[in-house]
């Protein structure tokens, strides 16, 4: 590379990594902050502008989506580069008796930093957990009718904060998944759910029911491609564990002439979607979002709906065209930029090694 092109290059990687080191110290200092005891009699007093800029669909979904996805880099990066940067730091340790070792940091996990005897660190940031969210704290949030009387963003801090008890994981899960409405009463809800079973069983006959339908190479092909999905299901999981029926269709699936109630229900419910979205239908990947929900719901009709929310949020990374994966994709690319330039950089210079 040209001396000048080279220079401008690395001014460029400088300042990034101060604005990096600026925007971190300025997240964790204002999580310590917020998170203090005595700090939160004055939140609901923060401006109005500040306010309803943290209410915004687009903030809470980068908040929600960001932590993880740095966490999970963080580790992966961390992994496959622990050999060679300890192989040249070793050299780095002889050149530079100063120098202490890398270390993994406090504050966030299996990140690399690199300090001298007289930096100064920043003290972690601890996340407060609770215990997890009973039916008794669960109850307290509605009112005689089963209407919520609490806001919204509590119910949601008491989940983040401890998770959920099993015995109310059902019931909490359908107002998250968007079966039941945040401001519906007991009786409301009730009606719903029958009204959506009924939905569900109409939906169902409409592939179910009909030699047209079953007898179609578009029903086929999606048969097919869920077979070959759901079979793939965590058997080690004792809700998928035990085949104790014959497979109703045994020229359809070429693993197995056994097959169990709940992976049948799978199928149903995966065909029954993919006529109840025909704009998107049955991709590849859907199986692995139904299966934790089945288990949690445990009957067809409620797993159906409360997949159908789940799917609300997911449906973009199934698009046929990728743009949702690639919309994800290129926010993780301007996120590792920003916030850490060296891991930017490195993964830069790996893709252009290829």
């Amino acid at each position: 590379m040209d001396p000048i092109q080279e220079t401008v290059k690395e001014i460029h990687w400088n300042v990034l990594e101060s604005l990096s080191k600026v925007a971190r110290f300025s997240r964790d200092t204002a999580a310590t902050i917020l998170e203090h005891p005595y700090a939160r009699p004055i939140l609901p007093h923060l401006p109005p502008v500040v306010n309803n800029l943290i209410q915004t669909e687009p903030t809470r979904s980068v908040i929600d989506e960001y932590d993880p996805g740095r966490v999970y880099l963080a580790k992966w990066a961390s992994s496959i580069n622990e050999a060679s940067r300890a192989e040249r730091l070793e050299k780095s340790d002889e050149s530079f008796p100063g120098r202490r070792r890398r270390r993994w940091s406090d504050s966030e996990p299996k990140r690399w930093e690199e300090e001298t005897e007289d930096e100064l660190t920043l003290p972690p940031v601890h996340a407060i957990r609770t215990d997890p969210l009973n039916a008794e704290k669960w109850f307290s949030f509605f009112d005689t009718e089963g209407r919520l009387k609490v806001e919204l963003n509590e119910v949601r801090e008491a989940v983040f904060r401890g998770g959920i008890e099993n015995d109310i994981r059902i019931d909490v899960w359908k107002f998250f998944l968007k079966v039941y409405p945040w401001d519906s009463s007991r009786v409301e809800r009730e009606n719903l759910l029958d009204a959506k079973a009924q939905q569900y069983w109409a939906l169902k006959r409409e592939w179910w029911d009909s030699p047209e339908v079953l007898n179609s190479d578009d029903f086929k092909e999606q048969k097919m491609r869920i077979e070959k999905d759901v079979i793939r299901t965590d058997r080690t999981m004792e809700f998928f564990a035990i085949e104790d029926m014959p497979h109703p269709d045994p020229l359809i699936s070429a693993s197995s002439k056994t097959t169990n109630k709940k992976l049948e229900a799978m199928k149903d419910i995966l065909m029954t979607y993919h006529f109840y979205n025909k704009d998107l239908g049955y991709v590849q990947g859907m199986s692995d979002l139904l299966a934790p929900v089945l288990i949690v719901m445990e009957d067809e009709v409620s797993a159906f709906w409360a997949f159908v929310g789940f799917m609300e949020r997911m449906k973009s990374n199934f698009y046929r065209d990728q743009s949702g994966m690639r919309r994800q994709l290129l926010t993780l690319e301007h996120l590792i930029k920003f916030m850490d330039p060296p891991l930017y950089k490195h993964l830069s210079e790996s893709f252009y090694c290829l």
